[in-house]
């Protein structure tokens, strides 16, 4: 079980899920059984699938009927109900995609964001008003940057592992490479974090511009020393313009509102689907 973090004076974060396990391989976990079994324990929460052809969310309540949302890499088209849920029981039969399962009704609402757990249940209705090109106050500006630049970090996180890389000790190498130009990433200085179990954790205050910029940076150099070190580099590299596309479609107004989008083809180093 993963615990939440306290919020504390100047610390901005996003409601982490209550996650009960994260990334089992499909090769070990029957997901039809799965969802059975947590129906008869009345579970209350959402499993999410990450597979090679698409990842999808199964959202369980106490008494009622499994629902299901699945969105199609290729297509980027979004399939929901009893037919997305019978796609991802026959596609997580194959080995290699992960399951992850979250506790709480929070989880369980079907407008939650669900990618990787970030931004699940706080700051969701301000990021539906950010695509929504609607005016937010400086707090709420700064809780949609962070959730967002989650959603970002934990996406490139699931391409690299798919891939069979090491992102979070990666990304921690580039945060360190990266200290000297975006200081508040430095790993000594504790004002950052991300653990690959929860959304982002950040003390204090920056420009948007340069948290931004300074979080896409660090994923660049991330992806990149990871593609060099292995054996194929160009599969880890589209695995993670794969998701970056699903990425891109999904949060494309926020990602232009926060002028990201242009970083998202520099961070896999190869051209979105």
């Amino acid at each position: 079980m993963v615990e939440q973090n306290p919020r504390g004076d100047g610390d901005h974060e996003a409601a982490s899920p209550r996650a009960l396990h994260e990334n089992l391989d499909t090769s070990y976990v029957n997901l039809a059984a799965l969802v059975r079994y947590l129906e008869g324990r009345e579970f209350t929460g959402r499993i999410h699938v990450a597979l090679r052809e698409c990842d999808g969310d199964i959202f369980l309540r106490a008494g009622e009927t499994p629902y299901a949302r699945e969105t199609d890499h290729a297509s980027a088209c979004e399939e929901e109900g009893d037919a997305a849920l019978r796609r991802l029981f026959v596609r997580a039969g194959e080995p290699g995609g992960l399951v992850s399962i979250y506790e709480g009704a929070d989880e369980a609402a079907r407008d939650v964001a669900g990618e990787g757990g970030v931004g699940a249940g706080t700051s969701g209705a301000i990021a539906r008003r950010v695509d929504g090109s609607a005016e937010l106050d400086e707090a709420e500006e700064w809780l949609a940057l962070l959730e967002l630049s989650g959603e970002l970090v934990a996406t490139v996180e699931r391409g690299v592992n798919l891939a069979g890389g090491d992102f979070v000790r990666a990304f921690d190498a580039a945060r360190a490479e990266m200290a000297d130009d975006y200081p508040f990433l430095d790993p000594a200085a504790g004002r950052f974090g991300y653990d690959g179990r929860g959304p982002l954790r950040f003390r204090g205050r920056v420009s948007a511009g340069a948290f931004g910029s300074g979080v896409c940076q660090a994923l660049r150099w991330a992806v990149g020393h990871l593609a060099a070190a292995g054996n194929e580099p160009d599969a880890l590299r589209g695995r993670v313009a794969g998701e970056l596309s699903v990425l891109s479609r999904r949060r494309q107004s926020a990602l232009q509102h926060f002028k990201l989008t242009h970083h998202l083809e520099r961070i896999a180093g190869t051209r979105l689907l």
